[in-house]
């Protein structure tokens, strides 16, 4: 019987360190410039309200690995103390198709976010910038503003 690991917010946090998921995060953009990674089209739908999910899915060649993310929003938990953000990471063999993995995906997706503007930054900045601008919004709604996320 296959073994599957199983993680947890808490497991994520201790067991990933920025520097580490950087590198990892460059790796897979390289990977998919070059195209034995893939990502799969996205799902997404409306669940009624302030509520949504995605499904985000893909191959990672290098590692032997597919898989899928599913995240679901509801902007109204912040008012009943839950957090907003929920979901797994389901990873599988690609040789075999046996499951590997299930991770807590809110965690994995903050580490992934941060490490992707670390990304762009190291690949963009002049080399001898001492100043860095941060332009946005402030928090009123919630993060899915973002442009990279349909509404």
């Amino acid at each position: 019987m296959t073994q599957v690991t199983m993680l947890s917010a808490s497991q994520i946090s201790h067991l990933l360190d920025m520097p580490s998921v950087i590198d990892a995060v460059a790796d897979a953009y390289k990977e998919k410039a070059n195209h034995p990674a893939m990502l799969w089209p996205m799902v997404y739908e409306q669940l009624g309200g302030e509520a949504d999910m995605d499904i985000r899915s893909g191959v990672l060649a290098s590692k032997h690995v597919f898989g899928n993310k599913l995240l679901a929003w509801f902007g109204e938990n912040a008012k009943r103390g839950l957090p907003e953000l929920n979901g797994l990471v389901n990873l599988y063999n690609s040789d075999t198709g046996e499951p590997v993995a299930v991770l807590n995906a809110t965690a994995l997706t903050g580490f992934r976010t941060g490490a992707a503007g670390a990304v762009a930054s190291r690949l963009l900045a002049n080399p001898d910038a001492t100043i860095l601008l941060v332009v946005g919004t402030p928090p009123t709604k919630s993060w899915r503003s973002c442009a990279f996320y349909p509404r």
